[in-house]
């Protein structure tokens, strides 16, 4: 048998060297180059053909094949229409000889699982070679077998099949990438690799076996064999049908990954997010153990996350005992430029900026506002946070943080509308009153301000004191002095005589409607006459007649009352 197959390789070099075995220019090219081969494409059509069929689709294959070759269009596409009507699975390839033969470089990134960094290396290859002769070139050159080769070219996932020309790479300067998978994840063993090799170098024998015998034989024998009709390869039986792979192809290098797989284990890209793994499926051994893996990895980054905040809250906790937190590197203060060591200065609360003590502190006796705000400044920001109650204690001492009390409290009362200093003299009380209030009891000196009269008058009523105060505003400066300030108010319209009992009476804020403190009548303070008629609330037949008929009682009435 061996000797058989020996001299039958021998016949078809013969022939195919021989020119009048072919009966066209073409014909030999129909052999060598442009092929039509069946393949199984879809596991559906994986079932024996009829043999009838099969033998007229291979005469269809010649005949097509032969009138592509010499151009013949109508026999091309009658060929093709048999074909058609046979339904058996072709596949058309291409000759090397329509590629160009003009050699490039080709810049490869070498990368694998426990490299940082890919390793670039220069290929010399033509647009005609497919994956699998790079991968041979790279196995005959560096070793790595084509097994453990997985090419990534314009970010698609190259298949054996492929030619260089099919990913446009024609011309130098193209770019691509080899990633080399470990032995295990490849499944391959030295064993295979063993009997691979085993294989190639009988391969390599019989051939060479094959080129001396054809060279031994005499011219007479080979003149023979011309005369003998030519010899046509046997058609290849279909591969066996690969069954279909089960997982997700990425978008991006289109590798297939297995289903739990999160991410492409070639290019990382994240999995559809349409996609769910079947009900059915099953892992591997290899799948579960990368699923523990990440399980136990998710679990001790969650781990660390919760301690790590434990961590932070303590630290926020114990810097939170101290009224003032200090700075923990050196720092130039932005104030004096000096220069503060650790522990030296200050970091403010709310904006994180810090100081040296001494700035911070002059910044905070030196301020003329209620509140204190950082003193940070530059040519493109101002801030604009305050410094908390219990930093300015600490930067102070006592006597000064004692003296900023009071100015905070002169400061709120100075910018208040509604506040009321008590009467007393010497006395630090006051106070801020509503719409509401006619009376004031200092909490200082425990003394009853009168807010209408703006004056203390204890043990009198409002007219008791206001009679009083004219009495005794002939020979008391201070009473004249008030006696003249009521009377001011009065020309200016800032207070008036209550339409009653003719006491003088004071808006202090708020709507039209007041009340007088003496005899509770209700005035509107627009007209300047009671709110009401004789009968009192309701009644429209005196007052001010607000809203009767839908008028207005002046042209300034706020219609609150």
């Amino acid at each position: 048998m061996f000797k058989q197959s020996i001299l039958n390789n021998c016949l078809l070099c013969a022939a195919l060297n021989d020119d009048r075995n072919f009966q066209s220019p073409n014909a030999r090219a129909e052999l060598l180059g442009f092929s039509l081969k069946k393949v199984e494409e879809d596991p559906a059509m994986a079932v024996p053909f009829d043999s009838g069929c099969v033998k007229k689709a291979e005469d269809a294959v010649q005949l097509l094949t032969e009138a592509v070759n010499t151009g013949n269009k109508a026999e091309a596409v009658r060929h093709l229409e048999e074909l058609l009507s046979l339904n058996v699975p072709v596949s058309v390839q291409l000759s090397t000889e329509a590629y160009s033969q003009e050699s490039f470089g080709l810049r490869v990134g070498v990368e694998d699982a426990l490299s940082d960094v890919n390793i670039p290396i220069t290929m010399l290859v033509n647009p005609g070679m497919t994956i699998a002769e790079l991968k041979e070139k790279i196995n005959h050159d560096y070793g790595f077998h084509p097994s453990l080769q997985c090419w990534v070219i314009g970010r698609r996932l190259a298949q054996d099949t492929d030619t260089l020309f099919s990913h446009s790479v024609t011309e130098d300067n193209n770019q691509a990438f080899l990633y080399i998978r470990s032995a295990q994840a490849a499944s391959f063993s030295h064993e295979k690799q063993k009997q691979e090799e085993k294989d190639r170098r009988i391969g390599g024998i019989i051939e060479n076996i094959e080129i001396f015998t054809l060279q031994a034989r005499g011219t007479e024998e080979l003149g023979a064999r011309r005369k003998q009709p030519p010899f046509l390869p046997k058609p290849r039986c279909p591969p066996p049908v690969q069954p279909k792979p089960v997982g997700w192809a990425c978008v991006q290098c289109t590798y297939m990954n297995k289903p739990t797989r999160p991410g492409c284990e070639m290019c990382s890209a994240d999995r559809p997010p349409n996609y769910k793994i079947p009900d059915l499926y099953q892992p591997d051994d290899e799948e579960i153990q990368r699923l523990h893996q990440e399980q136990l990895a998710s679990l001790q980054y969650e781990q660390s996350i919760i301690e790590e905040r434990e961590k932070n809250f303590c630290n926020l906790l114990e810097t939170d005992a101290h009224d003032l937190v200090s700075n923990t590197e050196e720092l130039d203060c932005t104030i004096c430029f000096c220069t503060v060591m650790p522990g030296e200065g200050a970091t403010l609360r709310e904006c994180l900026h810090s100081f040296c003590r001494e700035c911070l502190k002059q910044t905070i006796v030196n301020c003329t506002d209620a509140e204190v705000k950082c003193p940070y400044l530059d040519d493109a920001y101002s801030c604009a946070c305050m410094l908390q109650d219990r930093e300015i204690k600490t930067l102070l001492t006592q006597e000064e943080y004692q003296k900023f009390l009071e100015l905070r409290l002169s400061i709120a009362e100075s910018r208040s509308e509604n506040s009321y200093h008590c009467k007393t003299p010497d006395c630090a009380g006051w106070c801020i009153f509503e719409d509401d209030v006619n009376e004031f009891t200092c909490d200082i000196c425990n003394e009853t301000n009168c807010l209408l009269c703006k004056a203390i008058h204890k043990g009198m009523n409002c007219k008791e004191y206001q009679d009083d105060l004219r009495v005794r505003a002939e020979n008391d400066t201070a009473a004249r002095k008030t006696t003249e300030m009521l009377e001011m108010l009065l020309q200016n319209g800032e207070a008036m005589h209550c339409p009653k009992c003719q006491v003088i009476v004071q808006k202090k804020d708020g709507c039209d409607w007041i009340c007088c403190l003496m005899c509770k009548t209700e005035i509107c303070w627009v007209t300047k006459q009671a709110r009401w008629g004789p009968q009192g609330q309701g009644d429209t037949s005196g007052g001010c007649r607000c809203r009767v008929n839908g008028a207005l009682c002046h042209p300034k009435c706020q219609n609150c009352h």
